[in-house]
């Protein structure tokens, strides 16, 4: 879904993690714009907005009378969309939820519907590349799994607490 550039790569003290860049290159950029057909008065929704590859071509494509409306559960990916957005702000709503919301969030924007939603489904190369996300089998690090790393339980939880709970004796 997208790629991952490290800076600070070979450093010994181990903080090239923490350097990691969100860079994001979007799968089939094109066909998707194309396939919205973009009106620049129009209502966007990007239920996974990610680093904001999609969005940033369907925000440059909007006049003033336009809105684009950006859904991630990752903060990481909003911090990194709303840089990417910025020369789009005054067309872009980012909003930190789950896509499974988007009636909620809607109706909160005062905003009965929309001409067009892309939803760009999976896992992104930075959640794979940031050891501490716990998505990757290809680094050593306690499994988590969660898009929102501040919410409910890590994938480590839920697979320990149901084997403990699996393990008791009934009665």
């Amino acid at each position: 879904r997208g790629q991952c550039l490290r800076r600070g790569a070979g450093r010994t003290d181990g903080r090239d993690r923490d350097l990691m860049e969100f860079q994001h290159k979007s799968v089939l950029l094109q066909e998707c714009i194309d396939a919205l057909d973009i009106r620049p008065d129009g209502i966007y929704l990007d239920g996974t907005l990610g680093g904001a590859g999609h969005s940033s071509q369907i925000a440059r494509r909007l006049t003033e009378g336009g809105r684009l409306i950006g859904v991630d559960r990752d903060r990481t990916a909003l911090a990194a969309a709303k840089e990417r957005l910025a020369p789009y702000a005054d067309r872009v709503t980012l909003v930190h939820s789950n896509f499974a919301e988007i009636d909620a969030i809607l109706d909160s924007l005062g905003i009965p519907a929309v001409d067009g939603m892309l939803f760009d489904l999976g896992v992104s190369s930075p959640q794979l590349d940031e050891t501490q996300r716990g998505f990757s089998y290809m680094h050593d690090a306690p499994l988590d799994m969660r898009m929102d790393a501040t919410s409910g339980l890590s994938a480590w939880n839920v697979v320990n607490l149901s084997l403990i709970h699996i393990s008791e004796p009934t009665r």
